[in-house]
């Protein structure tokens, strides 16, 4: 089985904060002579949809886009948490019981993913569950909210795991996928010298 896990874009999708600049902007050139002709035109920030975020967004020493291996999320072992019962924020007792092995990936299934208009409480990963993750050596943490941490002006979650070397990727739809341990694969736009990319999301058996 498998599952495409990425926001589709679109003009009308939701985006962080509701603020008009996040928006894709889409336009569509058409011409009739010489023939039928139709070119798409995007406007599109790099935090929009399922997006991975690179150091640089909080860090302005920080690494970007350049240089990054394509082939990092390729066929990754990736663990499913369904978290549908979390009010407010992850916490530790989330992951209470599970086991995580040096290089895996976890992306957080919460109500998040069954919200198609941005919801300003959405569920975020509280700053001590990220401290715990800091130290799992893991490669990515997913959560399917467009935010990591919510109304922290310091950003500490994105810091915390950022600085262990630590992918997030945001914007996950996972209400589809049930819990378990899976292998997934996601591949960004070549773009360089930037502090986010989109991504397409495919987990697999």
């Amino acid at each position: 089985m498998i599952y495409d896990v990425t926001m589709p874009i679109h003009q009308d999708m939701q985006v962080y904060k509701n603020k008009e600049e996040k928006k894709p902007k889409i336009s569509y050139q058409l011409q009739t002579s010489p023939h039928a002709i139709s070119e798409t035109n995007v406007f599109l920030p790099m935090h929009t949809g399922t997006h991975m975020d690179f150091p640089r967004h909080m860090d302005a020493n920080g690494q970007t886009s350049t240089g990054f291996d394509a082939t990092t999320f390729l066929n990754k072992n990736v663990i499913v948490l369904e978290c549908l019962d979390v009010k407010d924020r992850l916490e530790l007792k989330h992951i209470e019981g599970v086991s995580f092995q040096k290089g895996d990936t976890v992306f957080f299934k919460t109500r998040n993913s069954f919200e198609n208009t941005f919801n300003p409480e959405f569920i975020y990963v509280s700053l001590e569950l990220a401290k715990k993750l800091a130290e799992s050596q893991l490669l990515a943490v997913g959560i399917d909210s467009l935010g990591i941490e919510r109304n922290d002006v310091m950003h500490q979650t994105h810091l915390t795991l950022m600085n262990q070397g630590i992918y997030i990727i945001e914007g996950l739809r996972l209400k589809d996928v049930p819990q378990g341990k899976y292998t997934f694969t996601a591949l960004p736009i070549y773009i360089l010298e930037s502090d986010a990319l989109p991504l397409r999301v495919l987990i697999h058996d």
